[in-house]
């Protein structure tokens, strides 16, 4: 599970809001753009913990710590596919859940809680780039055949 030490080692970060001042000009996300290597060092945090309560305290029983290993690794494509086999719309939930699975962490015992809301929110886009990048590949497949034809 990820780095054994890293829930010691690290504290919990979240990105920053952007100004409001900015954010009323456009219908862009409130939080600035958080770097992969954040995410990777906060799914670190999560613990070997052996009953992982992150599943019962998650609606969709999203199958938090391996994801959160994958993403650790820097395996995105692995954990986005990890994901969606519990969760259609990550999209969606990893913006508008209330994130009851950190309230469900075993970490929030003593320390803040894993940032799991981020990661998944993170990981959407992830898989959003990939299947635009796998639909704009197919796309010019197809453009460049009609074009020699």
């Amino acid at each position: 599970m990820g780095k054994v030490t890293g829930f010691m080692e690290y504290t919990r970060q979240l990105p920053e809001r952007r100004d409001p001042a900015v954010r009323i000009k456009d219908w862009l996300e409130i939080y600035q753009p958080f770097p992969e290597d954040h995410l990777r060092t906060q799914a670190a945090r999560c613990m070997d913990c052996g009953v992982p309560f992150c599943h019962t305290g998650c609606p969709l029983t999203n199958i938090i710590p391996d994801w959160n290993d994958l993403v650790y690794k820097g395996r995105w494509k692995e954990a986005a596919r990890q994901l969606h086999a519990t969760n259609n719309f990550p999209e969606f939930t990893g913006r508008i859940c209330p994130a009851p699975c950190e309230a469900s962490c075993v970490l929030g015992i003593n320390e803040p809680a894993v940032t799991i809301k981020q990661i998944e929110k993170t990981m959407s886009r992830y898989l959003k780039r990939a299947t635009a990048s796998a639909d704009c590949c197919a796309t010019a497949s197809r453009i460049s055949r009609w074009s020699s034809t």
